[in-house]
């Protein structure tokens, strides 16, 4: 995931955080208002509508004065009473007609207390209308009677209304207490995305940076070998992979710079030390063959002499390889057979390895390969590998010779049962000059790694073979079979 999309998913994760407190605040809010309010709010109208129906009855019943007895009025004063309480009446009916249109007048009152008072109003109307033609005192009673009816039964309907109103106020408290909780638990949730985008940013931005920072400071110190752990294939993590390979390069080119050096340093007190010998070495040479030459044919002094002369020939030898390892070399690409120069280093090396009973088991290609390179070099080369193999070998074992082949190289494979090489030493031990043994020079593995460099080959080392013994070592050399200058 680039760095883009994370900072994308972030945002996103905190904007759709704040945009569900918001909506679940906006609607709690809302929820919380409609609640509490509505019972009040709607039952408000029908309420009004009673109390306009109460005032009616009770202007109804001061227009009859509510007396016991009513012989004392004359028929025109019944007729204007019934009149003026049919009038009212009416009233009344257009006030249940606006009462029975309100929305909430059947959840409020019910819809059969509408109905209920509706009638009752009929029957008060036709009780009037029976008083007036009748001037019966029985109807008079009844008319009182059934307008104190409605009255008491808008009173109760008006009750349970109120008692509705104080039953929604009691469950308000506990609707605020669940919104409250919805709130809490909507903010925790919150506060965790919050947390959780804090630690992805941590994750994917500040350690990494962080940590380019850190490498950098060393980086600058001189420690080129620190290199920045990635994990991520973000923009963060490939400029750490970046900087990974800017170290390499820059370390690897320390190395050289240093090594370099280092071998022009050496290369120069070569010089100089091989300068100061031979004039030296020339004149005991020059003085040991004029007196092997004058003595006798029959002396002892003879052979003396020619292990005189034998161990200065070889001690040039010596000096002259010292020269070879700080100079540059120059090889000659030509057609040559690895079977052949394989089974030469071996000859030259058996009548050694026979005197300490050592076998040199050799496994040679089935097929004829002809290959391009410098055949003289690779010869030094083996010649180093075997002559290892054969010093660091125990008395009367074997050492095993394999060569193969495998796309564009061909592999030999040395194999010794000594002392294996520790693993942190795997590279040292081709720099030059250096050697783990008393009586090397550390010269001939490094002529084997420029070799093999200037063939464009490989070197790996496989030791120890035996973990539990850390003893046994295979050196392989991969050389390519068209070694050249162009490669």
């Amino acid at each position: 995931m680039s760095l883009r999309l994370k900072f994308s998913f972030v945002l996103s994760l905190l904007v759709f955080t704040i945009a569900v407190n918001v909506v679940l605040s906006v609607w709690s809010i809302r929820f919380l208002e409609r609640e509490l309010s509505w019972p009040l709010r709607y039952a408000q109208p029908v309420l009004i509508k009673f109390h306009s129906i109460k005032r009616i009855g009770e202007d109804e019943l001061k227009a009859l004065g509510a007396r016991e007895e009513k012989n004392t009025y004359s028929d025109q004063a019944i007729s204007d009473i019934s009149n003026q309480v049919l009038n009212l009446e009416h009233e009344a009916i257009r006030e249940f007609e606006d009462l029975k249109s309100l929305p909430t007048v059947r959840v409020r009152s019910g819809g059969s207390t509408s109905d209920n008072l509706h009638r009752r109003s009929k029957l008060i109307i036709d009780t009037l209308n029976s008083w007036t033609e009748t001037k019966s005192s029985s109807q008079y009673k009844a008319l009182i009677n059934h307008i104190h009816e409605r009255h008491e039964l808008i009173e109760r309907v008006e009750g349970r209304i109120l008692q509705d109103a104080g039953l929604a106020a009691d469950y308000g408290s506990k609707l605020q207490f669940v919104i409250y909780t919805i709130i809490a638990t909507s903010l925790s949730g919150a506060i965790a995305c919050v947390i959780y985008a804090a630690i992805l940013i941590r994750r994917w931005i500040i350690q990494p940076v962080g940590q380019l920072r850190e490498a950098t400071q060393l980086f600058g110190m001189g420690d080129f070998e620190h290199r920045v752990h990635t994990d991520s294939d973000d923009e963060l993590g490939l400029l750490g992979d970046e900087f990974n390979h800017m170290a390499s390069l820059i370390y690897n080119m320390q190395k050289e710079k240093i090594e370099k050096a280092r071998l022009a340093a050496m290369g120069e007190m070569a010089q100089r030390t091989v300068h100061n010998l031979r004039t030296p070495l020339a004149g005991i040479r020059a003085l040991a063959e004029t007196t092997k030459n004058e003595l006798d044919p029959d002396s002892d002094l003879r052979d003396i002499q020619g292990r005189i002369l034998s161990t200065i020939d070889r001690f040039e030898s010596w000096l002259q390889s010292m020269l070879r390892v700080s100079a540059p070399l120059e090889l000659q690409y030509l057609e040559y057979e690895p079977t052949q120069l394989i089974q030469l280093v071996t000859q030259n090396h058996r009548d050694a390895a026979r005197a300490r009973g050592i076998t040199l088991n050799t496994q040679l290609l089935e097929s004829d390969l002809h290959a391009i390179g410098d055949a003289h070099h690779l010869e030094h080369a083996i010649t180093a590998i075997l002559s290892n193999a054969i010093d660091f070998s125990p008395d009367d074992e074997t050492i095993q010779i394999h060569v193969d082949q495998e796309d564009g190289y061909w592999t030999l494979e040395i194999t010794d049962r000594g002392l294996g090489i520790k693993p942190e030493l795997h590279e040292s031990i081709f720099r030059p000059y250096f050697t783990t043994r008393k009586s090397g020079t550390g010269i001939g593995l490094a002529m084997v790694k420029r070799i093999m460099k200037q063939h464009h080959g490989e070197i790996i080392v496989k030791s120890p073979i035996d973990p539990d013994s850390s003893t046994g070592t295979t050196i392989v050399l991969k050389i390519p079979i068209q070694a050249g200058e162009n490669m």
